[in-house]
């Protein structure tokens, strides 16, 4: 059984020579798995729950359901936002997502993980449900802050499951199989919005999201849990825990969390994998961030292209660009040996050639008549690059016991 080192005086340790995936659990666990429970299924419905997420920031990128002011359709339109307004959505999400992010890798020390899963679906799925009812930017903006608040709970504690249970051969490749489905839940968000905010309104997009996300929270719910050996590493505790109500367990005083969390960024905050891989992350993720919500409107001002038609054309190049080079990195990655050293040097190499190329795509010149031609493929080319580096840095960020001190704080690294 593998136990949490005390760290109380340990050095903080170099990354280049450790391996990054191994078994995180002992042979000796006791099985005691649900009767639905395999590995397989249970990365098959994480991909659905992620899918279902990031499917709504698709749908409110859409030029069928973020719209334009000038032609008084979509968001913009009805509300009449200035620039800045529609771009404090995204932002506004992002707030309650990091936010969030930091309460649920905390809370998973106190209640079952897979409960909390099931209550970050459910927030989200109200909030879709307000969204669709908004009577003003700020409802809206409101429910974009709850929205992504409750996508934290699914962002964190997906990818610690898939650790626990995938081969230990095949890890990077699961992982970038889990990884792939947020990015095509944004593209066909695209289409989706595109196609249904054009011809029913805006509104509708975020109801049918929510109507949808309704069995799943259900199952979430109601099925028998799983528990996250991440958190019980140091323990002789069962895998699963079936008499685990919605919750899992008592509360703990506030105090207690709040010094636990900070007694857990103070370590991570030692170790030079966490901080280089997340300062290195973060603008990756900032600037793609950026290009998925005003892409489509750049593409429509800039090459004259029907609204639709950017739409169709975005949510496409998305969804073959993700699979072809998430899978291709989880796969790079396994065969070149999965180590912290080649995982961070294929995350540099595919933000280096993403950011060129991407950048390159906007020189191209709106006037010609292939310019828009152009543009995709330079785009494509982009985002190949950067969606290459996805399973790779998830799979860093999740080493776990093979660099962090203490196993739990694998949780916290992925919130960060």
């Amino acid at each position: 059984m593998k136990l949490a080192a005390d760290h109380s005086n340990a050095d903080t340790p170099e990354f280049s020579d450790y391996p990054l995936l191994t078994a995180s659990a002992s042979e000796d666990t006791v099985n005691t798995d649900p009767a639905w429970y395999t590995p397989a299924r249970l990365l098959i419905a994480f991909c659905v729950v992620s899918f279902l997420v990031f499917l709504d920031r698709g749908i409110i990128a859409s030029n069928g359901v973020n719209g334009d002011k000038e032609s008084n359709t979509g968001i913009q339109g009805e509300f009449q936002l200035s620039k800045f307004q529609d771009g404090v959505l995204p932002a506004a999400f992002m707030i309650g997502l990091l936010i969030a992010s930091l309460v649920f890798s905390e809370l998973c020390k106190y209640y079952n993980a897979f409960r909390l899963i099931g209550w970050g679906m459910a927030i989200f799925m109200v909030s879709s449900v307000g969204c669709g009812f908004a009577n003003s930017f700020w409802t809206l903006l409101v429910c974009r802050i709850i929205m992504g608040a409750g996508e934290a709970s699914i962002i964190n504690l997906t990818g610690p499951f898939i650790d626990d249970v995938a081969p230990p051969s095949q890890k990077t490749l699961w992982f970038g199989i889990l990884y792939l489905f947020p990015t095509v839940g944004i593209a066909v968000g695209y289409i989706f919005g595109g196609v249904i905010g054009a011809s029913m309104g805006w509104r509708m997009p975020f109801l049918i999201q929510a109507a949808v996300c309704v069995p799943v929270v259900l199952w979430l719910f109601l099925v028998h849990p799983i528990s996250l050996r991440t958190m019980h590493d140091d323990e002789e505790e069962a895998h699963t825990d079936l008499s685990a109500p919605l919750l899992g367990s008592e509360a703990a005083p506030a105090a207690a969390v709040v010094n636990s969390l900070w007694g857990d960024i103070c370590i991570l905050c030692r170790h030079p994998v966490f901080l280089y891989s997340s300062l290195g992350y973060c603008p990756v993720q900032g600037a793609f961030g950026v290009y998925s919500y005003f892409g489509p409107q750049a593409g429509h001002e800039l090459f004259g292209v029907g609204r639709e038609s950017i739409d169709l054309t975005f949510g496409g190049v998305t969804i073959v660009t993700a699979v072809v080079a998430t899978l291709l990195g989880g796969w790079a990655l396994d065969r070149v040996g999965s180590s912290i050293k080649n995982a961070m040097l294929l995350n540099g190499i595919s933000a280096v050639v993403g950011f060129v190329a991407i950048v390159a795509a906007f020189w191209i010149p709106p006037a010609t008549t292939t310019g828009f031609v152009w543009f995709i493929i330079i785009f494509a080319i982009g985002e190949l690059a950067i969606f290459a580096g996805t399973a790779p840095v998830g799979a860093v960020m999740l080493g776990r016991c093979d660099w962090l001190l203490c196993c739990h704080c694998s949780l916290l690294a992925a919130a960060c």
